[in-house]
């Protein structure tokens, strides 16, 4: 009998550990170090950023974050498809045309989230339309989920009874699958969370991915279940131009295993960057 076990290394290497369980009942450990692309093929990769704040204060000039940003993602060259993930811009409607206006400068498709900075803060209504959806990439089925209410009432996620039908139904639906949410406030601050938290079991949610806090927040063995990873802010109030890239591995061997694998770039340097000493954050996902 032989059992393996993959860790990812780093951005090239994974190490593989097999243990061999001998007739004579003695087991032996075996380590060694492979590149990724010798047990993983490359399935698809998302820009996943959150913040752009565009009209914020602090932008050289509107919307300078974000289309710096964009235009560094689209000279990498190497997304499918990007989202946003909430405060897009800063309170007010006006900001909504040009965030829009670079967004459609990518190479590839994008969607988004609203964050709490994403209404017109006296009457309440958001800049664009409240989008919620889901859709199953590489076996794995994508959350997306948007706040309902302008921070000035509530910093909270808060989600429309409609919303929050639809997010129980999928959940439910789609037991089967491992799921990864897309929101913009991480689960401390999402309204629905005390009775989530009750039912975390019941379900397979293996990632959580948010921004709002424009810092970086990784977290791999959360005594929750799920991987959490809090992306840092394209514009806003502190270091800008800063984002994600998600890729999916599956692997070569096992049919239904993924590698999810997070990087991290300053797209004002246009570099590669570590967040707490790593260059990438890694988890497997069972599709079984």
């Amino acid at each position: 009998m032989i059992r393996t076990r993959r860790v990812i290394v780093n951005s090239l290497f994974c190490l593989t550990i097999s243990l061999t369980g001998l007739l004579t009942g003695i087991s032996a450990l075996y380590a060694r170090l492979e590149p990724l692309e010798e047990h993983f093929t490359e399935e698809t990769t998302w820009w996943v950023a959150a913040d752009s704040h565009v009209g914020h204060r602090s932008e050289p000039s509107l919307g300078e974050h974000l289309a710096s940003s964009v235009a560094d993602v689209n000279e990498l060259g190497i997304a499918d498809y990007a989202i946003m993930l909430g405060d897009l811009v800063e309170d007010n409607y006006d900001y909504a045309t040009p965030f829009i206006r670079e967004m459609n400068k990518l190479d590839v498709g994008w969607t988004y989230v609203l964050g709490n900075h994403d209404f017109v803060r006296d009457a309440n209504e958001p800049v664009l339309p409240v989008h919620f959806s889901a859709r199953t990439i590489s076996g794995i089925r994508f959350l997306f989920l948007s706040d309902e209410v302008t921070g000035a009432l509530d910093r909270d996620l808060v989600m429309s009874e409609q919303q929050e039908k639809w997010f129980w139904d999928e959940l439910e639906t789609h037991r089967d699958k491992p799921v990864f949410l897309f929101t913009h406030q991480p689960h401390p601050e999402f309204q629905l969370w005390p009775e989530l938290r009750e039912k975390v079991e019941e379900y397979n949610i293996v990632a959580w991915f948010s921004g709002h806090k424009h810092a970086w927040d990784l977290r791999r063995d959360s005594e929750l279940g799920f991987a959490m990873i809090n992306i840092h802010s394209v514009g806003g109030v502190r270091e800008d131009y800063l984002s994600s890239f998600l890729t999916l591995h599956r692997s070569k061997f096992e049919e239904n295993e993924i590698l999810a694998v997070v990087r991290f770039r300053n797209h004002a340097t246009q570099e590669w960057i570590s967040v707490d000493g790593q260059e990438q954050f890694g988890f497997f996902v069972s599709l079984d």
